[in-house]
């Protein structure tokens, strides 16, 4: 019978301590997953010391109500408020250090786990002092109403807690033992509370242990997962049968991991499907709650990608989700949908909705915007915000990130970094750029597309120097379109490429083939970006010249001022200078409004600049010193000055006076489909 009993001991001990769950992985995937386990363990630690700060205060209100609150009560409280921030504290070091280090080795494992340890079972043991000290000294409806409150300690420890196996036991039995203990020795019906403890400790044992079992069991199904996926990547030649054996087990793993299906593996946010699931379950729940979606697009994200690496860049992103991570909840979603792209949605009575997303969109910029250290650059990050509201509509989830979707591109539009509203026009908008981008493709087949001439003018002696190629369309569908409507959407889905190559090849054709214009008049034809950084641009160009029969140097390729930005200044300067080599012009057009290319005319070969339209036409005392500085600047580089939309002949004298080398405007010729064959200018110029 001794036997038995010690036995029966013995066996109890090992099942409190041991979940026997350690032979279902070997040593190295066992020392993963106890990493893994602290990580969870002090990312649970914040809901852990919330719980202990809100039951405490619970506690202490309740002693406080009932009369009973003594000075040892208060000090107490103060013990465990300072461990609750000492808690804190050693959770954040915790989090900064695993930023900086993916890995843990077992020295710096050891003195976490002992840290985490030691702050959890010191916690407790406040929570049992408190216990000892005030179950015997109170009436019976506090004593109840204790237990009821270390009872909510314990429900919670179960998940909390089922990290670190034996921490959790010890955690439980610490809490609730002592007090069942006590209520035993009591007289009257106390033994009755005290028995409901003591089932009540064996249960929450028991579920503990279930947790910290499927837990255990998850992470080593994950790194088993993880380990299918390496294999499969490295792997060159498998066979058939092999093939469907992994896949079989692959799909099997993922189905034990379906948690993981609606999270996000790079940020751990919500991805589209788990964004769609939740918004179905909160709307599921019913309640008088509207919903508003908050789009977030970084900007300029693509710099970090491409200037520093995808592996910083993906580094970023974790850093922002984890900062836009902490304004999720219950009744609020986070998610990444794609790429630099994340979501927010709110749920909030009508009345409070409008106010909670300004309040939101504050507080996410206050943190997104913190600077991000990574691998030694000091990043800032900055986002566009597009904000859709269901306003009572019951629109479903997919077309309210439609419509948060569409203000953001708005925002991108007018300059990126603020925050727009949808509204109905957006979707007006957003069909009318899809049907003229659908259009497009078809308009070069459809010889929808025809050019205008504009001649330039020497401001010397009146003389036509050269023709601008104006580019007008008017489409069989949408009727005519003005160029700064479908050049933008032409841009955005790469067809200026093809169409730009189409305004080349018709431009030199046509000029050639004028009889009634001098040998050497020159034609200038607008050029993107886009189509510069295409492979063999410059090769294309020469193909276009000897197709037409067009001298290179009577052709002219207009630039914009965007040719300076830094991201691709080389690429762009490399093909310019082979088009310079073979005897085709560059200008810079509309000069003064982009990029503050004064000072960078030195990094790339241009013959010419265009001062913008917009200061001739407004002429005040601002836009005559704009004119004269660059005028100043480009003729000390040796190039010579254009000054576009020159309307009148008093613009003209002055310019002049200002030492401008040619005009371009109404009123020496509007585009015309052939060449100008009246230099009414001249005349005027003769007869002052």
């Amino acid at each position: 019978m001794d036997q038995k009993a010690t036995s029966l001991v013995k066996r109890f001990a090992k099942r409190f301590v041991d979940p026997d769950v350690g032979h279902e992985a070997d040593k190295d995937l066992i020392g993963k997953v106890r990493r893994d386990q602290l990580d969870l363990a002090y990312r649970n630690s914040w809901a852990n010391i919330l719980v202990n700060l809100a039951a405490g205060a619970g506690l202490l209100v309740m002693f406080w109500v009932q009369g009973e609150v003594v000075l040892n009560t208060l000090l107490w409280f103060a013990a465990v408020l300072a461990v609750c921030l000492v808690r804190l504290w050693s959770g954040f070091r915790y989090y900064k250090l695993r930023q900086k280090t993916p890995e843990l080795d077992d020295r710096d494992y050891k003195h976490w786990y002992q840290e985490y340890v030691a702050g959890v079972l010191i916690a407790v043991v406040l929570w049992a002092v408190i216990g000892v000290l005030q179950i015997p000294n109170v009436r019976s409806e506090s004593q109840f109403l204790t237990l009821i409150i270390f009872s909510g300690l314990a429900g919670g420890a179960t998940g909390i807690l089922a990290p670190i196996f034996i921490v959790g036991r010890i955690y439980l039995v610490i809490l609730l033992l002592p007090p069942a203990i006590l209520l035993l020795a009591m007289s009257g019906l106390n033994y009755i509370l005290a028995i409901l403890a003591i089932i009540f400790l064996f249960v929450m044992l028991f579920t503990h242990r279930n947790n910290h079992v499927v837990l255990f069991r998850s992470l080593v199904l994950h790194h088993r997962n993880e380990g299918l996926v390496e294999d499969l990547r490295h792997k060159n030649r498998i066979t058939e049968d092999w093939n469907a054996k992994l896949e079989a087990r692959v799909a099997l793993r993922t189905e034990e991991l379906r948690n993981l299906v609606v999270h996000d593996t790079l940020t751990g946010l919500l991805n589209r499907d788990g964004i769609v699931e939740w918004f179905d379950e909160v709307c599921g729940r019913g309640g008088d709650l509207d919903f508003a979606v908050l789009f977030i697009d970084l900007d300029h994200f693509k710099q970090i990608n491409d200037g520093l690496s995808h592996a910083i860049g993906d580094e970023v992103l974790r850093v922002v989700g984890a900062r836009l991570r902490q304004f999720g909840g219950s009744q609020h979603a986070v998610g990444r949908w794609g790429g630099d792209e994340f979501l927010m949605v709110l749920a909030a009575p009508i009345d409070d909705l409008h106010s909670l997303v300004m309040a939101t969109i504050k507080k996410t910029r206050d943190s997104v915007n913190q600077p991000i250290n990574i691998s030694g650059h000091t990043l800032h990050v900055g986002f566009s915000t597009g904000v859709a509201f269901a306003a009572g509509h019951n629109p479903g989830i997919s077309e309210l990130i439609h419509w948060a979707d569409l203000a953001a591109a708005e925002v991108k539009r007018e300059g990126r970094g603020n925050v727009h509203n949808y509204d109905s026009t957006l979707l007006v908008e957003q069909e009318r750029r899809l049907n003229i981008n659908q259009a497009l493709r078809r308009a070069v087949q459809g010889n929808e597309f025809y050019l205008a001439y504009q001649p330039v003018v020497r401001a010397k002696d009146g003389a036509i120097t050269s023709y601008e190629v104006l580019l007008r369309w008017n489409s069989a569908e949408l009727g005519a379109i003005t160029p700064d409507e479908f050049i933008p959407i032409a841009e955005e889905s790469a067809q200026i490429v093809g169409i730009g190559e189409w305004v080349l090849h018709e431009a030199c054709a046509t000029l050639n083939s004028w009889q009634d214009i001098s040998p050497t008049t020159k034609v200038a034809v607008n050029v993107s970006i886009r189509q510069i950084v295409v492979p063999n641009f410059a090769r294309m160009v020469e193909g276009i010249l000897r197709e037409t029969g067009l001298s290179a140097n009577r052709l002219i390729l207009e630039v914009t001022e965007s040719i300076f930005d830094q991201r691709q200044i080389m690429l762009i300067a490399d093909v310019l200078s082979v088009l310079h080599d073979m005897g085709i012009e560059v200008h810079i057009d509309d000069f003064g409004t982009g990029y503050s290319s004064l000072s960078r005319l030195h990094q790339i070969r241009v013959d010419a600049v265009k001062i913008d339209k917009s200061f001739v036409l407004k002429m005040d005392e601002n836009a005559r010193v704009v004119i004269e500085g660059a005028i100043l600047i480009a003729h000390r580089f040796g190039l010579n000055v254009i000054a576009e939309g020159v309307e009148t002949d008093q613009q003209r004298a002055e310019l002049a006076g200002m030492g401008v080398d040619a005009y371009q405007g109404y009123f020496f010729a509007r585009p015309a489909k052939g060449p100008c064959l009246d230099p009414h200018w001249q005349a005027k110029k003769s007869s002052v």
